[in-house]
């Protein structure tokens, strides 16, 4: 019966074995993940590394505004026409390349004000999360953009983009023809996006310049993005249950390295009986663990650009477009913290393995020579 005991206990020890080998680098990830997730500092001082390091912004401002483009221009009508056509603001926008959105974050969008934006979207979210408040409160200042598209770096953006669009082809011309004393046609210029060999440069900017005052006139002066978040009441319970979800979540990732601790234990508990059968229990599944975790630090970026590739949706973000390679890009650069420690701790921990496997094997050793003598 003790045999059989004995032979039941080590079945269990070695399945616990081959669990402590999965679930060792999984805890380790999930700690680190809890760490950098949970650590405003850290989260502020990496989104703001990535996010001015990167052409994220002006790529997602190239996929944001073509989105809300054509609804504004829904609501810009061009006067001077008697037919009450509109300026079709949303084929100015959708007709600019990525070159050109980068030139227009660099002149309106200074790092002070990216850097004060993500401080006060981090500051408000972890205060959120830290407090009773139902809703976080999240508000972008608007006003330094606002002034600067109104101002000279406004005017010289434009002119930037203008001196950026291809003359007019012959049938561009004939089609944007007009009479004697008729004035610039605005419409079909910005529907065209070219430069006009019989006005003057100097007009055809003042239309562009035009379109960017109608812009500037339609922009806030501060973006409240709590209020775009919730645009019924309904959802602030939703918002409420998001948060103790968030918290029990942080609770789970500081608490996660007890579950490897507790296999430990409970290997101890099931297969070792003596010193050597520690080094054996102990060292094994260590080792395994160890380079489990060694694989994942060394292979996680590749893994993961291909697993997000397969999931950001094609309608949303096109594989064509900028923000598509910039967000992958950014996504494993914001991993970066948390699989970078994995290679020392795995390193470590194959060390521990692999003492204790020495330490059993010359403790067998000596006890057989005992033996012998």
């Amino acid at each position: 019966m003790k045999t059989l005991f004995n032979a039941i206990f080590k079945f269990i020890a070695f399945v616990l074995a081959g669990v402590l080998m999965i679930a060792l680098p999984i805890a380790l990830v999930a700690n680190n993940g809890g760490e950098v997730l949970f650590n405003k500092e850290q989260i502020n001082e990496i989104t703001t590394g990535v996010v001015l390091d990167s052409e994220l912004i002006p790529a997602a401002l190239e996929i944001m505004t073509n989105n809300r483009a054509r609804d504004i221009s829904s609501k810009i009508e061009d006067t001077d026409n008697p037919e009450g056509r509109e300026l079709n603001l949303y084929n100015l926008i959708y007709s600019m390349e990525d070159r050109h959105w980068k030139e227009l974050k660099t002149a309106l969008l200074s790092d002070d004000v990216i850097t004060s934006w993500i401080e006060v979207t981090i500051n408000g979210f972890y205060n959120w999360l830290d407090t009773d408040d139902q809703v976080p409160f999240i508000s972008w200042n608007l006003r330094p953009v606002i002034d600067k598209m109104s101002g000279p770096l406004g005017d010289e953006a434009v002119e930037a983009f203008f001196e950026s669009l291809p003359d007019c082809s012959d049938l561009q011309m004939e089609k944007m023809q007009t009479g004697p004393g008729e004035p610039l046609p605005r419409i079909l210029m910005v529907e065209e996006l070219c430069k006009l060999s019989t006005f003057s440069h100097t007009e055809q900017i003042e239309i562009y310049k035009d379109v960017l005052r109608m812009v500037v006139e339609a922009t806030p002066p501060e973006y409240n993005a709590t209020q775009a978040l919730l645009k019924q009441r309904e959802q602030i319970g939703g918002i409420y249950t998001l948060k103790w979800r968030i918290r029990t979540i942080r609770w789970q990732l500081d608490t996660v390295m007890i579950v490897p601790l507790s296999l430990l234990l409970l290997i101890l508990f099931f297969g070792v009986r003596s010193m050597e059968g520690l080094g054996q229990w102990f060292g094994i599944p260590l080792i395994g663990g160890g380079l489990i975790s060694l694989i994942t630090a060394i292979l996680y970026r590749p893994l993961w650009r291909g697993w997000l590739a397969e999931r950001i949706p094609e309608d949303t973000i096109p594989q064509t477009s900028l923000l598509y390679h910039e967000f992958i890009d950014a996504s494993a650069r914001v991993l970066g913290p948390i699989f970078n420690p994995l290679a020392w701790q795995a390193f470590i921990i194959l060390l521990m393995g692999v003492g204790l496997l020495a330490m059993g094997f010359i403790l067998r050793m000596r006890r057989t020579s005992d033996k012998t003598s």
